[in-house]
């Protein structure tokens, strides 16, 4: 999923007809609740199958390895200076975020990996399960993949394919409700693996790969972790939250496509309503409701006119889950933001009830 600039900073809609390569891209707690498979187990829990890896396209490949068994595919990006080492942010007895700084951000400037360390830090803050998100970041690049033009940040995730049972009793367990005259309970579901985590479906302190952002090279960013971006500068702060938050889980397909013959959706899609009480099951944008549709907590973006499913239509101002941005605006993570990866399985830290 991409984090995309807004090519002309007076419009207020989520269409961007001017935008490059707004193409459709359908993409981008308490402690371990199914002990008995164990933290020593290489194996995945029953019935939870095999592992894929969604790009920022939106496209899914199988890969070969299992979450507590090490390996995935490696950092792209070459460099002649020193890879920093590693980043784990977050408590020890909650959410951490463990940030793999690929070979590329050897090349970045000065400030960079402070302004993700800090959106980083912010996100763990909000969430308290116990549980270990492990994510490489690239500068430039994504997985070693460049960035698509106009694009200021990119996400690519490992997940599974669940069915609609396992998802909505996972997060049933958590308080949620599905009664929407249209709930999908014959399609599949794209769950990050680090959603998974969250819902006590795979071991939470893997340290595995979960997926990949990357950030622009090509545009001038502000690397503050506070105050207002220059009229020239895009926030790296906010745009790191956005990407961040796409590995955890936030991330929207309703049924764009089919894979493997079946029609594809992601949990996030259970809280997408174009009325109370019926899903949009669209990428024409609805509203995030937790409610059965009954309160409109934000404007989903119209992905058919570009930019992703799952963020915020330009309806919804300076905010960093929006689909598009422009220079000099400090995007911001909202009380709803806050709301809405708590629904994907992350439980509310003392700091993000406050947030919320």
């Amino acid at each position: 999923m991409s984090f995309e600039f807004e090519p002309n900073s007076g419009l207020t809609n989520g269409f961007h007809p001017a935008q490059p390569d707004a193409g459709l891209k359908p993409f981008g707690a308490a402690g371990f609740a199914n002990p008995n498979w164990g933290f020593l187990s290489n194996s995945l829990p029953p019935g939870l199958g095999p592992e894929f890896l969604m790009n920022d396209s939106g496209a899914l490949s199988p890969v070969s390895h299992a979450h507590g068994s090490g390996g995935g595919r490696q950092p792209g990006g070459t460099s002649t200076t020193a890879t920093p080492a590693p980043t784990l942010v977050g408590s020890s007895s909650g959410l951490q975020i463990d940030l793999v700084w690929d070979s590329s951000v050897a090349k970045a400037p000065s400030g960079f990996e402070t302004a993700i360390i800090g959106a980083a830090q912010h996100v763990a803050s909000l969430y308290s399960n116990r549980m270990i998100v492990s994510v490489d970041v690239g500068y430039g690049e994504v997985g070693g993949s460049a960035l698509g033009a106009g694009a200021l940040g990119e996400s690519e995730s490992y997940g599974y394919l669940l069915n609609y049972g396992t998802v909505t009793s996972a997060l049933g367990s958590q308080g949620y409700t599905f009664s929407a005259g249209n709930e999908p309970t014959t399609g599949q579901f794209f769950a990050t693996s680090a959603e998974t985590k969250a819902l006590g479906l795979v071991n939470p302190l893997s340290t595995s790969p979960d997926g990949f952002v990357g950030f622009t090279s090509s545009y001038p960013l502000y690397y503050g972790t506070s105050g207002t971006p220059s009229s020239s500068q895009y926030d790296l702060y906010a745009i790191a939250e956005h990407e961040l938050t796409e590995v955890m889980g936030r991330i929207g397909i309703e049924n764009t496509y089919s894979f493997n013959g079946k029609a594809t959706y992601t949990p996030l899609d259970l809280f997408n309503y174009s009325r109370s009480g019926a899903l949009s099951l669209s990428p024409s944008g609805g509203y995030f409701s937790t409610s059965n549709g009954a309160a409109n907590l934000g404007a989903y973006n119209n992905a058919r006119n570009g930019g992703d499913i799952a963020d915020w239509s330009s309806l919804v101002p300076k905010d960093a889950f929006d689909a598009f941005t422009s220079p000099g605006v400090a995007g911001a993570m909202s009380a709803n933001d806050v709301l809405e990866v708590a629904a994907l399985g992350y439980k509310l830290s003392a700091m993000g009830v406050a947030a919320a």
